[in-house]
């Protein structure tokens, strides 16, 4: 009995001793794996009543008469455990500063996502709403488009669900083209599109025809992300007064009834870029409805390369940019007011002969001389780079060329770059200031901007790595 009675009280002085003791497992916090996930939401934000179109100068008088197909914004959220972003792009003409913040401080307020980490991008058709009139349906518009904003994220956080990241690319040179023509006699021609003008020999410069798929793999219903540098005007001529999303609307439909993904299109470099040729023998004969399908049927096929990407952290990195605003043709402007007023009273066909006559490129140019002259030397700008994974994003305001995008996507670190733009303003290449294109003449910014943020948005996509 001894014996037992001092084996217990020895065992118990054991277990004492283990209970006193620090244990370096017990109290060390276990390891919680971070689970990339991925969200989607979209709000409607057609309006049901007249409203002003944008795309030209005529929006007071280009009323919409009804829908052909609906508008939306849309909103990615993509998570890694330790940041949070969320990708936004509506279906209008383009977003400037001022309203790509009326949009990312509410929606920062309504889903706690820092500012810095909301991204906006406009899918650029001619055929949504336009924001540069003043009248009680436009206000009516805005607030239903600020409404779609705080209601496509806040959907797109409640979504949140695992995923797997997987990413892959593919070119399609029928599909879009450079919009600037070298001509039979030698000279250049920065055309807009529509011209009837003959000669045509090639284009002035490269394109960008790559189209970039990121799929995100979930348990619930997948979501596929476009990246596509092709201007959409078919949809948006003048006179057609219907709304619509133009060849993305149709992309949508048809790539969502397919699949049953949920889908959304990123606008990448179509400031100087069409989905159509002016030369003959490349002209793919597609109505605007039937491109967009064709869009469609190309990213399903292209899905078939779809690469699993491992690493899926998230890193942002932004900054302020003060972009040179062209004042150039400042002297002219008594001439620009004579020739706008002229459009006003006497139509498009005298404004367009007063125009050779003062050697102005187009009536447009006419109303960009006055716009500038208002503006101060320099624009701030936002001017962002994240990467998920190893993709590398840029995210702007402005239309970029084919020629800054090709440069971006040559000089990253990274395989795999998409390019977001607010499409808020042309920012051409120094190449087309030389033969005065169309976005040369009527953008805001000086030359040589366009190169400039380039290579910031390359060093800004390097110091993420």
């Amino acid at each position: 009995m001894k014996r037992i009675l001092s084996l217990l009280i020895a065992c118990a002085l054991v277990l004492g001793l283990c209970a006193c003791t620090e244990s370096p497992v017990s109290t060390q916090p276990e390891a919680q794996e971070t689970v990339f996930q991925a969200g989607f939401g979209r709000a409607d934000m057609t309006p049901d009543f007249s409203v002003g179109l944008s795309g030209y100068d005529n929006a007071e008088t280009r009323r919409s008469t009804g829908v052909k197909d609906r508008i939306y914004m849309t909103c990615v959220a993509l998570s890694d455990g330790k940041e949070t972003i969320l990708l936004i792009t509506a279906d209008v003409l383009g977003l400037n500063n001022a309203l790509i913040e009326r949009i990312r401080t509410p929606v920062h307020l309504g889903t706690g996502v820092p500012i810095e980490n909301i991204f906006v991008g406009a899918t650029h058709t001619h055929s949504a709403p336009d924001f540069s009139i003043d009248d009680a349906a436009q206000m009516q518009f805005m607030q239903l488009f600020y409404d779609a904003a705080n209601k496509a994220s806040s959907a797109a956080m409640e979504d949140l669900a695992p995923a797997k990241l997987q990413a892959t690319t593919t070119e399609l040179p029928d599909l879009t083209f450079v919009r600037h023509y070298l001509m039979n006699d030698g000279t250049y021609y920065g055309s807009n599109f529509g011209s009837t003008r003959s000669g045509f020999k090639a284009h002035a410069t490269e394109k960008d025809a790559q189209m970039v798929l990121i799929k995100l793999d979930r348990a619930e219903k997948d979501i596929l992300l476009m990246n596509w540098q092709a201007h959409p005007a078919r949809a948006s001529q003048i006179g057609y007064n219907y709304i619509s999303a133009d060849f993305i609307g149709a992309a949508r439909s048809t790539l969502e009834s397919y699949t049953g993904m949920h889908f959304a299109y990123f606008t990448g470099a179509s400031g100087n870029q069409n989905q159509d040729s002016l030369i003959l023998e490349e002209k793919h004969g597609l109505s605007w409805q039937q491109y967009g399908e064709r869009l469609a049927q190309e990213a399903i096929s292209a899905m078939n390369n779809l690469v699993d990407l491992p690493s899926t952290e998230i890193k942002t990195v932004s900054l302020k940019y003060d972009a040179q605003i062209d004042h150039s043709w400042d002297y002219m402007i008594a001439e620009a007011f004579e020739i706008h007023n002229m459009w006003k009273a006497d139509g498009w066909d005298a404004a367009a002969k007063k125009c050779r006559e003062y050697n102005f490129s187009s009536v447009y140019q006419s109303r960009a001389i006055r716009q500038r002259a208002s503006k101060p030397k320099t624009e701030r700008m936002l001017v962002a780079a994240f990467r998920v994974g190893p993709i590398g994003f840029t995210a702007g305001t402005y239309e970029m060329f084919s020629d800054h995008s090709r440069y971006v996507k040559e000089h990253s670190p990274y395989d795999i770059n998409f390019i977001i733009t607010g499409n808020a303003g042309y920012i051409s290449s120094e190449a087309a200031y030389d033969y005065r294109s169309y976005e040369a003449d009527t953008g805001m910014y000086a030359r040589g901007v366009g190169e400039d943020l380039a290579k910031e948005y390359v060093r800004l996509l390097e110091s993420l790595q």
